[in-house]
């Protein structure tokens, strides 16, 4: 009974991992739930992002309705338009290398994106 209860610890655990919205995320840690797209972005000094977001279609700085709880909907680099969190400090920013900035195409919303 034991081993099964710990099993049952273990699958939860990893079944879980990424149910957070804007987690880490890699070839081989997958998204999934409501942010399943693993989303690669770089900044001008060289830094990358991997992390987990979902597709949009209406930017606007504010909450959207498309995205997950305190996200706004967002063009990254001009390109796609995808959810990223709102913040106001960098440690809300849940995956590696994320930083709270307001980007060129936030429309003026502090968001989680990659440290410049």
């Amino acid at each position: 009974m034991r081993l099964s209860l710990n099993a049952l610890f273990v699958f939860v655990l990893v079944g879980c991992a990424n149910d957070p919205p804007y987690q880490n995320c890699s070839r081989t840690v997958l998204c999934t739930g409501d942010t399943s797209l693993c989303l690669s972005t770089t900044a001008s000094s060289g830094r990358t992002a991997l992390f987990c977001t979902t597709r949009c279609t209406i930017p606007i700085g504010t909450a959207s309705a498309e995205c997950p709880a305190n996200s706004a909907c967002v063009r990254v680099n001009g390109g796609d338009a995808v959810c990223l969190q709102r913040c106001t400090a960098d440690t809300e920013c849940p995956f590696t290398n994320g930083a709270c900035l307001v980007t060129a195409d936030s429309l003026g919303a502090r968001v989680c994106s990659v440290r410049p």
